[in-house]
């Protein structure tokens, strides 16, 4: 059998060299195994951010998977390292063409709904509904009703003081840009709002993005009139099924199969779509999302996504490396240094449209 795994160490975190790490994995986790590390190949030597080494890994027996898997991520967490492992024929599929993305604490840093919640002094009551939620007494769609339903008379203004509480996570801008010069459609497909998804995607150049839309009614106060929030959404909810079901769709409509799909997410909301894609990668992931796909980034930022891609190891391109690399890339954190591209958003709202027909 054939594997291939990847290692990726921030060199802030690193503790020994790679090499060393794979000697310690050999003699303790893998010790009652015939294990043989092949081809080690350490990627961008001179970079500045990270150690990634790919290693390829064959035994003399039919090992399976799941037991070589067995206890990896405990074994790695460890060491702060993050990897991938799976069978090479996996690792080597360059032909995947579409990147799906969660939004809140995925592509972006914040909770938007927590952030509205805070600015509207409701915080403890949103609190105890995701808490209900989170113990299965709510499903998404309850929750997402419910916590709405607070925030009701909330003002355009008062989005706003949102909208410009919003930063990037750390390496989003470089694996978006990584992403579309290798070839990807790249998606935000997300459970919040299209207020602040529309404005996120456009300014990374995402080709598409799905969220729920806020339902506004326009009230007088005094000689003015403004908008506030009724407390509900317009069309369907974007819960589970129908982020897997966006992820089908969209796939159907650029004529890929499911081996050509990667996404990623941080929550339960992300799980199907995260189980349906060829790779689904927790990023930094709640327990219940981790539990569902060996794919993972734990400790390192969003673009380390992109050294699981055969695609890179194979590329000769600057560019690539610099995106992948290049802390000023990895830590441009600020969407507010970014332009939007309305003819992106028009592009969102008219996809937006059909899918609620």
């Amino acid at each position: 059998m054939e594997y291939t795994l990847v290692l990726v160490t921030k060199k802030e975190n690193k503790q020994k060299e790679h090499k060393e790490i794979l000697n310690e994995l050999k003699t303790t986790l893998w010790k009652d195994f015939n294990i043989n590390f092949e081809n080690n190949i350490e990627l961008y030597k001179d970079n500045e951010t990270f150690i990634i080494s790919k290693n390829e890994i064959k035994t003399n027996k039919e090992i399976g998977y799941e037991i070589l898997n067995n206890k990896l991520h405990e074994w790695f967490g460890e060491r702060l390292i993050d990897f991938y492992f799976n069978h090479s024929k996996h690792f080597n599929n360059d032909q995947r063409k579409l990147a799906v993305f969660d939004m809140d604490s995925c592509i972006i840093k914040n909770e938007c709904i927590d952030e509205m919640a805070g600015l509207m002094g409701v915080s403890e009551k949103v609190s105890m509904i995701t808490a209900r939620a989170m113990a299965g007494e709510l499903d998404f769609n309850q929750a997402l009703v419910e916590r709405l339903s607070l925030l009701k008379g909330m003002t355009i203004e008062q989005l706003e003081q949102i909208w410009k509480r919003i930063e990037l996570n750390s390496g989003s801008f470089s694996l978006i840009k990584t992403l579309k010069s290798l070839g990807f459609k790249t998606a935000l497909v997300s459970g919040g709002f299209t207020y602040f998804a529309f404005r996120v995607a456009s300014r990374l150049g995402m080709d598409y993005a799905v969220s729920n839309q806020l339902e506004f009614q326009t009230t007088n106060d005094g000689a003015d009139e403004k908008k506030t929030l009724t407390g509900k959404v317009v069309g369907d909810i974007i819960n589970g099924e129908m982020k897997r079901k966006v992820t089908i769709l969209l796939e159907n409509q650029l004529a890929l199969k499911q081996s050509q799909i990667i996404s990623m997410g941080d929550g339960s909301n992300d799980k199907l779509m995260i189980q349906y894609s060829n790779m689904g990668i927790a990023f930094h992931g709640k327990p219940i999302l981790r539990a569902a796909t060996p794919f993972q980034i734990n400790f390192s930022p969003l673009n380390v996504a992109s050294f699981y891609l055969s695609n890179l190891y194979t590329t000769q391109s600057s560019e690539v490396k610099s995106y992948c690399t290049n802390k000023n890339y990895i830590y441009n954190t600020s969407i507010h240094n970014l332009q939007d591209n309305q003819d992106l958003i028009d592009k969102y709202i008219e996809f937006n449209t059909i899918l609620n027909k």
